[in-house]
């Protein structure tokens, strides 16, 4: 590519990560940080973040072959783009059983 040409990521961006597992079940916080940057691809051009996340996860494990998940994504509201030309992702929770046989 040009030199004047963005890549499309932040110089800085990083994660960290707690998990806590015990007899009621697992529990993940997870915090992601991604600085501003330029974007363009194709028609799509502009400015992306930077945002903060946080997300909750927490996992129980019902049976020998069920497993409950939680997920609070996002839960502290920072609505943000991740695209330019996509959509502003803002709070979501997510339930899940998972079956292994």
């Amino acid at each position: 590519t040009k030199k004047n040409d963005p890549i499309n990521a932040p110089q800085w961006k990083w994660n960290v990560s707690i998990k806590w597992d015990s007899f009621m079940g697992g529990l993940t916080l997870n915090y992601r940080h991604v600085d501003e940057f330029k974007w363009h691809d194709g028609i799509w051009a502009g400015i992306i973040g930077p945002y903060d996340i946080f997300d909750l996860h927490y996992n129980y494990t019902v049976t020998k072959n069920l497993e409950l998940s939680i997920s609070a994504l996002n839960f502290m509201g920072d609505k943000h783009k991740e695209l330019i030309g996509g959509a502003a992702m803002d709070r979501q929770v997510i339930m899940r059983m998972a079956s292994t046989f």
